[in-house]
């Protein structure tokens, strides 16, 4: 089930994210920092919206997002990540829906999603396509030599 993060999903939504298998050291690093904000600061106060899928205490997948500054009712989707082990069992589908409520809920008109072009992320923009967003804009070399910025949005 959808829960808001607490301080005790903290080490699991690390740990998904560092065995996730498609993230680099900085990426991994980011998120405990992100979610040390959120747990200081509030939702919004720090501007991240975290929540997990829980199975009892165990923590299958969490998504972050948030308001994008400056626009009107434009929500960033940062972050979405399941359990390797439990893939392919609605988990990332039952989080996006989630995150798609609550930014329609506070307003939210459009969601936006980035990701990479490379070929580890080719189910990531699958996944998104799927769910109903369309790729936007892709910006070539972003990220690096051969790896694309895919901007993908949905409106809620």
């Amino acid at each position: 089930m959808i829960f808001t993060a607490t301080e005790a999903d903290g080490s699991q939504i690390h740990d998904i994210t560092a065995r996730a298998g498609v993230f680099n050291q900085e990426e991994i690093d980011s998120v405990p920092e992100m979610f040390h904000e959120y747990l200081n600061l509030g939702a919004e106060g720090s501007g991240y919206h975290f929540i997990v899928y829980r199975d009892g205490a165990q923590v299958l997948g969490f998504s972050i997002y948030g308001y994008r500054d400056l626009t009107d009712g434009v929500f960033d989707l940062y972050w979405i990540a399941v359990d390797p082990n439990t893939r392919r069992n609605g988990v990332g589908r039952a989080l996006l829906t989630a995150s798609e409520e609550a930014v329609r809920k506070m307003g939210g008109r459009i969601i936006i999603a980035e990701t990479s072009g490379t070929a580890e992320y080719a189910s990531t923009r699958e996944f998104y396509v799927r769910m109903g967003y369309e790729n936007e804009a892709t910006i070539k070399d972003f990220y690096k030599p051969g790896d694309d910025l895919k901007i993908y949005t949905k409106r809620v």
